[in-house]
């Protein structure tokens, strides 16, 4: 497929060298401006016009594959934008060699695809929200991801319900995914300006209490509370917050739970698929299983906190997944 991103990556201008300070205040710039193909642009514009950040991204490209995956999110971004954010995100990941199977019961399609539902589960590949977003085939799906994403991938704002980044350490972001998930991490505030302390965790709260009210009003939520990567032994809180939020509201109409296991996969899967891309393959299958649905006031006492109803949700998860891998 021709992107604008494809279009400026094969293309060497012919203007003048810019300094690599200039050339990546442009990038951040327009980064920051979360429109479609100007990230894209910005960033194919460095590598070529500056001598220093060439040779920097050179080197990144080598631990994680940053330009080709720059060209891919800004293709993701026009998928979602031409053809709806369930078919966007399918042809997306198809685009990476991946064949999609979704593994559900009907009464689990059922409630993903037209009741009201909190979806949960792991995170292991950064693909694992659009595979989601594909298997519901709804377009009032709700993403809670990283606030940078809709940066990356400006056509799925309407989506997404922002948090903002923790600012954990290198060794915990090494122990989750390795050196390639510390640079991405690193390469990601170098960019993206988050907030800090007690107002981050403000505008988290908020998103995910929008979370609940959208399945209140009968959408669909989707969260990933063990963080992402290969360790996410400890799920956060923020799935327990959303139960608990519907369960204290009496306007909430039946809701359900659905847990989802995408199985077998890592961003070394990803990666290599972003560095064949383009390149005739058979493709990789890519499953996501879906447990049953369970009814929210069977899972959520009134009384229960945050942590009491993720540790609950995390003991049902873990049921699905030695159903798969005893």
């Amino acid at each position: 497929m021709g992107t604008a991103s494809n279009r400026h990556s094969e293309t060497r201008p012919t203007a003048r060298i810019l300094s690599s300070r200039r050339a990546f205040g442009r990038v951040r710039e327009a980064f920051a401006g979360c429109r479609d193909g100007e990230f894209a642009a910005a960033y194919a514009d460095a590598r070529w016009r500056t001598v220093g950040l060439r040779a920097a991204l050179s080197l990144v490209d080598r631990v994680l594959p940053m330009t080709p995956m720059v060209q891919f999110v800004d293709e993701v971004s026009r998928l979602i934008r031409e053809r709806g954010l369930a078919e966007g995100c399918a042809a997306g990941v198809r685009r990476l060699g991946l064949d999609c199977e979704f593994v559900l019961s009907k009464d689990a399609a059922s409630a993903l695809r037209a009741s009201p539902v909190l979806v949960y589960g792991n995170h292991p590949t950064v693909l694992t929200p659009f595979l989601l977003a594909a298997a519901a085939r709804r377009e009032d799906v709700r993403l809670l991801m990283l606030a940078y994403v809709r940066c990356l991938i400006p056509s799925i704002g309407p989506y997404l319900l922002p948090l903002q980044p923790r600012s954990d350490r290198d060794w915990v972001e090494y122990r989750r995914g390795g050196l390639s998930r510390v640079v991405a991490r690193r390469l990601a505030r170098a960019v993206f300006k988050s907030r800090e302390g007690e107002a981050a965790k403000l505008a988290n709260l908020q998103s995910l209490r929008e979370g609940a009210r959208h399945v209140a009003r009968g959408g669909c939520t989707a969260i990933f509370p063990g963080g992402g990567g290969r360790d996410e032994a400890t799920w956060y809180p923020g799935v327990g917050q959303i139960a608990r939020e519907l369960r204290a509201s009496s306007g909430a109409r039946e809701v359900f739970l659905l847990p989802a296991f995408e199985e077998a996969r890592s961003e070394a899967h990803v990666y290599a698929g972003l560095r064949r891309l383009g390149a005739e393959r058979e493709p990789e299958r890519v499953r996501v299983r879906f447990g049953e649905p369970r009814r929210l006031v069977d899972l959520v006492d009134a009384g229960d906190d945050a942590w009491a109803v993720t540790a609950r949700l995390q003991a049902d998860f873990r049921t699905l997944c030695a159903g798969v891998h005893p």
